[in-house]
Order: structure tokens, then C-alpha cells, then sequence
């Protein structure tokens, strides 16, 4: 019986491959109206809402709790129909995908245990 390996099939993966679970569905996909975490940046370790997806850009809109006005995004808006004199919008941040974390897997993580000091 000769031994198979993978990188000798014509394409990777092959038979080899398809023997592990196909369609595994994953759970915790940051999508709208879910509760994230942020992890990094100016708001950190605030909780909020997911309010749209920006897929071209890899961002989410998040809608944070208790966020005063003047924390939030200021955009000038030129005159138009809607605004026939401008404004000036303020928007909800947008933060890259790599810096929310659901909030139910950071409520579960593994926490650190604390040694006291002798």
C-alpha cells in the first residue's frame, strides 16, 4: 500500500481534502443587529450595535451606548434638496472588522487568575 499525500494530487486539496467536514457553519459572523465589543481604537472597551456592514472597506457602523454628540462622526454636508442650506451631519463611527468582537464570545473567553502577591 503506497502512502497518499496530499501535494501529490493534481490541485490541492483532492480526495484528501473533501474526507473533512465540509459546511462547518460559523457562529459567532459579526452581521447587523449584533452586539460587538471594540477592542481597540478611540472606543475601546465600549459595547454597541451593529448597524450596517461596509464591505468594500472591511468597516462596521456601530451604534455605541452612551455616546455623547461630540464623540460622534462629523460630516459636512453640501446644499441640496434635502439640505437646501448644508449641515453638518453626525454619524455613528465606523470600525474595521479586526477591532469588534462579538459580545457573547468576549463574555466567555477564559479569564486570567489572579495570584496574590506573597
Amino acid at each position: 500500500a503506497k502512502k497518499v499525500y496530499e501535494n501529490n494530487f493534481t490541485r490541492t486539496g483532492g480526495p484528501l481534502m473533501a474526507s473533512k467536514e465540509q459546511g462547518k457553519k460559523k457562529k459567532y459572523r459579526i452581521r447587523r443587529d449584533v452586539e460587538v465589543q471594540i477592542l481597540s481604537g478611540e472606543h475601546i472597551g465600549r459595547t454597541g450595535k451593529v448597524i450596517r456592514l461596509l464591505r468594500d472597506t472591511d468597516r462596521v457602523e456601530v451604534e455605541i451606548d452612551g455616546l455623547d454628540e461630540k464623540y460622534k462622526i462629523q460630516k459636512h454636508q453640501k446644499r441640496s434638496n434635502e439640505h437646501p442650506n448644508g449641515a453638518i451631519l453626525k454619524l455613528n463611527p465606523t470600525i474595521h472588522i479586526s477591532n469588534v468582537m462579538h459580545l457573547d464570545l468576549w463574555n466567555d473567553r477564559p479569564k486570567r487568575k489572579t495570584v496574590p502577591a506573597e
